[in-house]
């Protein structure tokens, strides 16, 4: 019965992280037009100087195509504590692979509005690296992020990269573009896309869904907005701000609360599943009356 039990109680807990959109493993893939060669030991000096004390450990996967080279670092500062002691954070590097099939950009390349050559270095990428973090789930998001983007800084300073593809919040990032943000101390600059879509209406007064895709891999819900008649980027400030405040505060929204939108307006809050694919729960935005297109049932 005991075991039974467990088995029960952990099925829920994956439901619970599908349907919320939560990454139990967070990863990225660096993308290159020739063939990187990574240097185990400058690679390790990147990651201590970066990111505190570690050792980088190689070890030997099985693949179909035969036994593949995997480097694992621990991250001995960063420890994350389980019921049955605590142990160090890791980071796992995938080896080299050939790019084949570019599909899994597709999404990102239509939301790409920030960096306008996004498709020119996907045509081009031709290898790619992709890093994971294990054993990191438990830890604080802001904890966790901050690891995580500090051990992507550290690969940046041992590779030359020409993309970086976020799988959390699908989005496609320049590397330069990237490491100028985290000097700015934008957290969420690659961490979270914002998104539009054109949802129905007519020509002269078309329907948009706006939102963030992201924050939910990090354990708090999105935020997105469905209106008509509102200036696109106006709809974006405000979720940006209602974003980076819930990434900051938690999920300590109510439904119900209103919250200031960047036009000056006070927009109501409620819990809802999200509109637009990724599954995940959401805080949806109605900027009022005039502007709402009617919502579905909210989740709580």
């Amino acid at each position: 019965m005991e075991k039974d039990s467990k088995g029960t109680d952990q099925g829920k807990r994956e439901s619970d992280e599908m349907s919320s959109g939560f990454h139990p493993v967070y990863m990225v893939e660096f993308l290159f037009n020739e063939k990187p060669v990574v240097n185990r030991h400058v690679l390790q000096e990147a990651l201590i100087h970066r990111t505190g004390q570690g050792r980088l450990d190689v070890k030997q996967e099985e693949k179909e195509q035969g036994t593949q080279e995997m480097m694992v670092f621990y991250h001995m500062e960063h420890k994350v504590s389980f019921q049955e002691g605590s142990i160090p954070a890791q980071t796992c590097l995938l080896p080299v692979h050939e790019i084949v099939d570019r599909t899994r950009f597709a999404g990102a390349l239509q939301q790409a509005w920030h960096w306008p050559e996004a498709g020119q270095a996907i045509a081009s990428a031709r290898y790619s690296i992709r890093i994971h973090d294990m054993f990191t789930a438990a830890m604080p998001r802001k904890q966790r992020l901050d690891l995580f983007q500090k051990t992507v800084l550290a690969v940046l300073d041992t590779l030359d990269c020409d993309a970086l593809y976020w799988y959390g919040s699908d989005k496609l990032v320049e590397p330069d573009a990237y490491i100028q943000s985290q000097e700015r101390e934008e957290h969420l600059y690659a961490a979270m896309n914002v998104r539009m879509y054109q949802a129905g209406g007519t020509e002269q007064q078309r329907e948009l869904v706006m939102d963030t895709v992201g924050l939910s891999a990090l354990g708090v819900p999105d935020v997105q907005c469905h209106f008509t008649g509102l200036d696109p980027d106006t709809v974006a400030q405000t979720l940006l701000g209602a974003a980076y405040y819930i990434f900051d505060q938690g999920d300590v929204l109510q439904d119900g609360q209103t919250l200031g939108s960047s036009g000056g307006q006070r927009w109501r809050c409620e819990h809802q599943f999200a509109l637009i694919a990724p599954g995940r729960y959401v805080v949806d935005l109605n900027p009022g009356e005039e502007h709402a297109v009617p919502a579905p049932q909210t989740v709580r």
